[in-house]
Parts: structure tokens; sequence; C-alpha cells
């Protein structure tokens, strides 16, 4: 899917407006293990995601990385609060299967979005998504068992498990891949 496209389907955009949108994003490849955003560094791009998989992660205290989630196609990625703020990120965005991004720097977005206004409703459409995303990761991760997150991730996002290193996946889920090989054999 392109971008524009994608912006499209939250707000209708003429087809002037998407060439514009196009014109505005540049193509990126990222390797496996590349980053796309790293902790310490000032996150400047925005991508969205042809194709590929990323996984967004942070250390905590001791060093132990945690995985937050995974991004596919047709997502759009970046350290939000690093974007926001240019402040030094503390998370890191890797990819973990070489990965095809269209990508737009800070100042073009702001530039594009004043030049197509309704760039701005969908960044703030966006904006909320992620948020009620993020309220339900945290609600899940402090409300429910390791199981209930378990039987949730094969409801909801099945390709993970087939398709993301098990270690992965058990930072995702709050667990260790020891827990989840065990949850693994139950099912």
């Amino acid at each position: 899917m392109k971008v524009s496209e994608y912006i499209h389907q939250i707000t209708p955009l003429t087809l002037e407006e998407k060439t514009k949108v196009e014109a505005a994003f540049a193509n990126a490849t990222l390797k496996k293990g590349d980053f796309f955003a790293q902790e310490g560094k000032i996150c400047r791009q925005l991508g969205f995601i042809l194709s590929g998989r990323l996984r967004n992660f942070y250390h905590d205290e001791n060093a132990v990385e945690k995985t937050c989630f995974f991004a596919t196609a047709d997502t759009f990625i970046t350290a939000y609060t690093s974007f926001i703020t240019l402040a030094p990120s503390f998370e890191n965005i890797e990819a973990i299967e070489e990965s095809h991004l269209r990508v737009i720097s800070r100042p073009a977005l702001e530039a594009l979005s004043e030049s197509i206004p309704k760039i701005h409703v969908f960044r703030r459409i966006m904006s909320e998504n992620m948020y009620i995303l993020m309220e339900k990761r945290i609600h899940s991760l402090q409300s429910a068992t390791a199981l209930e997150r378990y039987e949730q991730m094969i409801k909801e996002n099945p390709d993970v498990l087939l398709n993301v290193p098990l270690q992965y996946t058990a930072s995702f889920l709050g667990i260790t891949p020891q827990h989840l090989s065990r949850l693994r054999k139950k099912q």
C-alpha cells in the first residue's frame, strides 16, 4: 500500500494531495539488524513500512531488552517521543527482517502538513490511536495473566508467533522464553 492510500483511508485526499504526499516521502531499506531508531540518538524520521518487520524495544535498569511492539507492512513507525520533542530516544527500533519503508523527516512532515491541512487531522487521529494501543498494552501487562496475554496474541497477531524469534515474543509478553515454551506446550 502507498503512504497516500493509507492516509486516504483516514482522511480523504485529492489526487493532487496524494501526489504531494508520495513526493514528500523517500525510499529506505533496512537490512536485518539495522536500526531505524536508537536509544541515545534523536529520531528524526517517521517511517511507513512497505514490507518487512521491525521491533520496538528498550533496555531496563538491568540492561535487559524489553520488547514493546512489532510493526509490519502498512504501519507507521517512529520513536514517537524523540521525533516530537527532538530529545534523545530511550527506545530502539530494529529491523528483524529486511524491511522496505517510505520515510519523511520532521521538517518535511511539518511542511507537508502546512501544504495539506488534512494531514494535521491524520496526525491527530494517528496519535489518538497510538495512545489507545499503549493504554491497552499497559492494561494487559498489569492485569492479564501470561496465559491470557499469550492467548490474546494468538487471537490478534498469530503471525508474530510464527515469524518472530522466541526471545522477542517472550519479552513482548513480559515473560521468560522458558515460560513461553511452557505456555506453547499447553496449547
